[in-house]
């Protein structure tokens, strides 16, 4: 056993922003995951939005919008660092709106009301922070006439933000680039964790590689599956004191043949609809959540669910898709199949905290906030909620293990 090195469980994401701190400090990773290459599911197939906490209206205690507004701060200071890039580099959508639909949980005057709630509480936390390249400090709101944009009929107010998403292909890729060129991280492709266990003085990881058992000791380990996460940690005596679902959505990525630059970055609240990311004239993702959460579980154990659709499946979700954004956004009528030059629908897992699905206003899927990273004796799991959130608890695994090591 090599106590200079740790084990990160799951090169998703979250496993990527673990290991690159943990290098960046100087630490020996082995990195596991049973996919042939890095960030291959979620993390490079969701609407990529950096959340400063507007979504999240429905949380009636504000923890979960200041908790996304501080992981966002955070990943606007950690990507760069990592990558050792700006943000024009890694692929910004246009700012978001927010709609607020006619059947909303929420009336636009309680929204507007929260919204100014999260503005003051970025300024408050942006001193010397960025937010993707803008001063925190600028960062604001707006309403919005309806114009010939939205459905009147269906929007009741839209409200103008300075959120955005980032391309999460583009930053994938830079990051898979970016493990494979660091000396001090071990990827190990192929490798599927089956079990962890604590011996005398190390956590032993079992995995199987090609078919074959092996398994392998250390002093610190950290779990960032997404699937299979549940099961190590029950192994370690350290499930959550919650029910979680696992969902499965997934998102269309469109680049039209003729830009269709009247089309914006929309997030319909607060309730189950969806979003329309734009990262240029011509490159979209969209996901209509009634069509696109395809399936759910409250098993321990992930289903084996289908991340890809193809053929008439495809074709079905995608024409479902474009007809409830045409019925709220004027822009997307006429769009159809004929009109695309690419276009792939693809979905990834998404784990958090609840017992019903976001269409119940009392569901605690409208609040993120009880994630973070749980630690004990060398073993750390982490529950990252959202895409946001995941540099900001790799700083703080990354703190925990070196505190440990010093």
């Amino acid at each position: 056993m090599d106590t200079s090195r740790a084990a990160v469980l799951g090169a998703g994401f979250q496993g990527v922003c673990v290991a690159l701190e943990l290098a960046r400090r100087g630490i020996d990773v082995d990195l596991y995951d049973r996919n042939d290459a890095c960030i291959t599911q979620a993390g490079a197939r969701n609407e990529g939005k950096i959340h400063l906490g507007f979504v999240y209206a429905n949380d009636a205690s504000f923890e979960t919008a200041k908790l996304m507004a501080r992981g966002a701060l955070a990943f606007g200071a950690a990507l760069p660092r990592w990558l050792e890039c700006g943000w024009s580099d890694l692929g910004l959508s246009t700012p978001h709106y927010y709609a607020v639909h006619r059947d909303s949980m929420l009336a636009p005057d309680a929204v507007l009301a929260h919204f100014a709630h999260v503005r003051d509480v970025v300024h408050e936390l942006g001193a010397g922070c960025g937010y993707l390249g803008q001063d925190a400090h600028t960062v604001d709101f707006a309403s919005e006439p309806l114009g010939d944009i939205y459905d009147p009929q269906s929007v009741a107010a839209v409200i103008r933000t300075d959120e955005r998403s980032v391309n999460v292909k583009t930053i994938a890729a830079l990051l898979r680039a970016r493990v494979a060129a660091e000396p001090r991280i071990a990827f190990h492709s192929g490798c599927h964790v089956t079990g962890a266990a604590r011996g005398d003085d190390a956590i032993r990881i079992s995995f199987t590689r090609g078919g074959a058992p092996s398994n392998a000791r250390y002093r610190q380990v950290v779990n960032c599956l997404w699937d299979g996460k549940l099961p190590i940690d029950r192994q370690m005596a350290f499930l959550p004191p919650y029910r979680s679902l696992h969902r499965l959505k997934f998102g269309i990525n469109l680049v039209l043949k003729q830009p269709n630059p009247s089309v914006p970055s929309i997030t319909f609240v607060v309730g189950p609809f969806g979003d329309i990311v734009k990262f240029d004239a011509r490159c979209l993702y969209l996901s209509w959540y009634p069509v696109a959460r395809t399936n759910i579980s409250d098993a321990l154990a992930l289903p084996d669910w289908p991340r890809e659709l193809h053929g008439e499946e495809a074709d079905r979700m995608i024409d479902a898709t474009i007809a409830a954004f045409a019925r709220l956004v004027v822009p997307m009528r006429g769009l159809q199949r004929g009109l695309f030059e690419q276009c792939s629908v693809a979905g990834g897992i998404i784990l958090a905290a609840g017992e019903t699905d976001i269409d119940d206003p009392a569901s605690r899927l409208h609040a993120r906030s009880a994630v973070g990273v749980r630690s004990a004796d060398g073993y750390h799991s982490v529950d990252t909620g959202k895409y946001t959130l995941a540099p900001m608890y790799a700083i703080d695994v990354a703190d925990r293990i070196c505190g440990m090591a010093r």
